[in-house]
């Protein structure tokens, strides 16, 4: 009986298996389906965040690149500003240095007895011998062998104001067509009679070795008071230098040697901030070109008469024979 059910409904029961197992491989494609479009959605995902991130570095890096080349710019337009800058203060300065220059010789200049000629120093030439200075003038600027070499230089005082110095560098020695060559007083070969100011007696200023930069007095008298801080100035006595030119001050060091005193001399001048000097075009009162340096044996000294004890003559008489 139940042969015969089935048989009957044979056909309807295979179309029904046939549909449910049809929609059944349907359902798990649309499953499979769904998953792989699921993970190549996720796979895509993965793609399209790397290359925004790819992307998005790129981007920032050439946007830092772009900084950079403006941030590099900036700082060399800022370099380039500050090196104008620089130069406009050195040139400041050296306009501010070359007016004080030509002040001071426009007060120096005040005295019309000798023309003056404003020299640069080129180079200063200390060796185991000779100190000497060479400037840029010569002979063909109307320079000549022992004209006198001063200087004017500025100070600042104890309140902060500006002073004038005016003073002895050396003389000319030796004179090209357009540099000359100056021995300043600090050379061991310098000699230069001066005159202590306030009592206005001579004295000699005599340099030193190439290791000392102090000049030192020599030849004052025993019996004349000296004191640190006493003003010398040249004597005039040389026939080189005008008299009354400031030498310098007694320095703190006075000794006793033999029957005179000596004592250390501190420059007027700054020797050390020697840019440019005045030469006097002054020529010497004598032609003779050689100075003998002055030492105890050839100083012309009064001669001294022996003393003669004088007795009355006593008159010999002849005794008779």
């Amino acid at each position: 009986m139940l042969a015969d059910i089935l048989s009957r409904y044979k056909t309807g029961t295979s179309l029904v298996f046939t549909v449910l197992f049809s929609l059944s491989c349907l359902i798990w494609q649309s499953s499979i389906l769904s998953r792989s479009v699921s993970q190549a959605a996720e796979v895509l995902d993965f793609f399209t965040r790397t290359f925004h991130a790819l992307g998005s570095g790129v981007s920032r890096l050439f946007d830092s690149y772009a900084s950079y080349e403006s941030l590099k710019t900036e700082r060399d337009l800022l370099r380039d500003k500050l090196k104008e800058n620089q130069d406009a203060a050195l040139q400041l300065v050296r306009l501010k240095d070359e007016n004080n220059r030509l002040r001071n010789l426009l007060q120096f200049s005040a005295s019309p007895d000798f023309p003056i000629l404003q020299a640069e120093v080129i180079s200063q030439d200390p060796d185991n011998w000779f100190r000497t200075i060479i400037i840029n003038k010569g002979s063909n600027d109307g320079i000549e062998p022992y004209m006198p070499v001063i200087a004017v230089q500025s100070s600042q005082t104890q309140d902060g104001k500006e002073k004038l110095l005016q003073g002895v560098v050396g003389k000319v020695i030796q004179v090209n067509r357009n540099s000359s060559r100056v021995l300043p007083i600090l050379d061991q070969y310098s000699r230069l009679g001066i005159q202590v100011k306030k009592s206005g007696h001579w004295a000699l200023l005599v340099g030193q070795n190439p290791h000392h930069d102090i000049p030192l007095l020599e030849y004052l008298s025993l019996g004349i008071f000296l004191n640190p801080g006493d003003e010398l100035v040249t004597s005039g006595g040389d026939g080189i230098f005008p008299k009354g030119i400031p030498v310098g001050i007694v320095g703190e060091k006075i000794e006793r040697l033999g029957g005179f005193q000596r004592a250390e001399v501190i420059p007027e001048i700054d020797f050390k901030r020697l840019d440019y000097v005045m030469v006097l075009l002054k020529k010497r009162y004598t032609t003779e070109l050689q100075f003998p340096p002055l030492t105890p044996e050839n100083i012309p000294l009064p001669e001294l008469k022996p003393q003669v004890n004088i007795q009355p003559e006593i008159e010999k008489t002849e005794t008779p024979q």
